[in-house]
């Protein structure tokens, strides 16, 4: 009897690493990023994000460093300019607006 919850607890284990290992390859991050982002939020999709197989009301991975001008005022003009053409780039590899992507952070 231990021993089937032993295998019961390891299978469960197993699914749920699986799973969560899953969940970076739908994640909102710019096309350039060659590192693990260090600022990820998981949450409830706005919208359909068909490009990460994302449907709405589906969990959603999102680099928030990535994105950091939308949540914080950017101090020089180069900076504003560099995240503006990440946002864009961004909207662009995934087929979304840039008002998407404000809809998928901020709800």
């Amino acid at each position: 009897m231990n021993y089937r919850i032993v295998v019961f607890c390891c299978l469960l284990l197993l699914g749920l690493t699986a799973n969560a290992y899953a969940l970076p390859s739908k994640c909102l991050q710019a096309p350039e990023r060659q590192n693990v982002c260090p600022h990820l939020i998981y949450k409830k999709a706005a919208l359909t994000v068909a490009s990460l197989d994302v449907k709405m009301g589906e969990v959603i991975c999102i680099c928030l460093s990535d994105l950091n001008a939308l949540r914080n005022a950017v101090t020089s003009k180069v900076e504003r300019i560099d995240q503006q053409v990440t946002l864009q780039r961004i909207a662009e590899k995934h087929q979304l607006s840039e008002q998407d992507i404000f809809t998928l952070i901020r709800h």
